[in-house]
């Protein structure tokens, strides 16, 4: 489960955009660097995957809409782009999964 956990953490950029409790992947790969910090990340998860808990707080999510370009009416909801930022942690736990 350790390498499961460690691959899904480190493949991850660190630029992506945070859901909403505002963690950032750069936050997890610093605590995933030491011990007390991996051991947490680590039980978290095998609790989920042990339990088949999906946790209610990292199903919220931020949606932005974007403007699509060149739409000559942008009071038309059809011009816009709608992005999800989901959860770090729940993105994580959905790696181990798939």
């Amino acid at each position: 489960m350790f390498d499961e956990v460690n691959e899904a953490i480190t493949s991850t950029s660190s630029l992506s955009a945070p859901g909403y409790s505002q963690i950032k992947y750069q936050v997890l790969k610093w605590a995933w660097k030491c011990k007390p910090g991996w051991q947490h990340i680590l039980s978290l998860m095998h609790k989920c995957l042990e339990a088949g808990y999906h946790p209610k707080s990292w199903r919220k999510v931020i949606a932005v809409a974007l403007r699509k370009p060149g739409k000559p009416d942008y009071s038309n909801p059809r011009a816009y782009h709608l992005i999800t930022l989901l959860e770090c942690l729940r993105k994580i736990l959905e790696k181990i999964v798939a």
